[in-house]
């Protein structure tokens, strides 16, 4: 008996895996989006949306340990004249000083009077933070007169040895060192307000004497 013909199957393949494919792609890129939203993370947005989702459930805003450092500093700097002092970064704060409280001209040794604020500052951050993963920089800021003594030939080393001096102080009062750092910047950054441009040369900026002052500070950067 013949064998009869072999039917061949012309119906092409499923494409369904496509669609399943599709789908992975599109979580994968959904999933590298969120980490990269999150690599960044913004202090004030997040306490937004912590204070959104606990108040959603009904319940007492949780303060998260950044928010009671900062408030406690507003409280400190408020009691010291300076008010609303700490700046709000999207990675943290910035809690500025004057200088003049701090140190006599021309010297980077600490005052005795600004030993119990920068004391109280080392409490909170061990006592609020605790094992919160954290930086501290501490940045000394001069104004543009020059200075050339044989300890500091300019205020590059003076803002450095500043700097060097509250990080010290910091580490003395059982702040880790490895969460701190020190950089001096001379009068290389001062504060908006304190200078003019040069009209013949806009790169150059010239000071006005009035604020040189506001120029002599110690910023102190927490960040996570």
């Amino acid at each position: 008996m013949a064998k009869p013909p072999e039917i061949k199957n012309t119906e092409e393949l499923p494409e369904d895996w496509l669609t399943t494919y599709a789908d992975s792609i599109t979580l994968l890129m959904c999933f590298f989006v969120v980490m990269f939203s999150i690599s960044e993370p913004n202090t004030e947005k997040y306490e937004a949306v912590s204070k959104g989702i606990t108040e959603s459930l009904g319940k007492k805003d949780v303060d998260t340990p950044f928010r009671d450092l900062r408030k406690d500093l507003n409280s400190m700097a408020t009691d010291a004249g300076q008010q609303n002092a700490v700046e709000t970064t999207n990675r943290g704060f910035v809690y500025p000083f004057r200088a003049a409280r701090m140190f006599a001209p021309g010297s980077a040794d600490i005052l005795p009077a600004a030993e119990e604020q920068l004391d109280r500052i080392a409490q909170l951050l061990t006592l609020q933070l605790g094992t919160v993963n954290y930086k501290v920089t501490v940045e000394g800021h001069t104004d543009d007169v020059p200075i050339n003594t044989p300890r500091f030939p300019s205020n590059w080393e003076l803002s450095s040895a500043r700097a060097s001096a509250v990080v010290r102080f910091l580490i003395s009062r059982g702040v880790t060192p490895d969460r701190l750092s020190a950089i001096g910047f001379a009068e290389s950054q001062p504060v908006e307000g304190s200078f003019t441009v040069d009209p013949q040369n806009p790169a150059r900026k010239v000071f006005i004497p009035e604020k040189r002052e506001d120029n002599r500070r110690i910023v102190v950067k927490v960040e996570r």
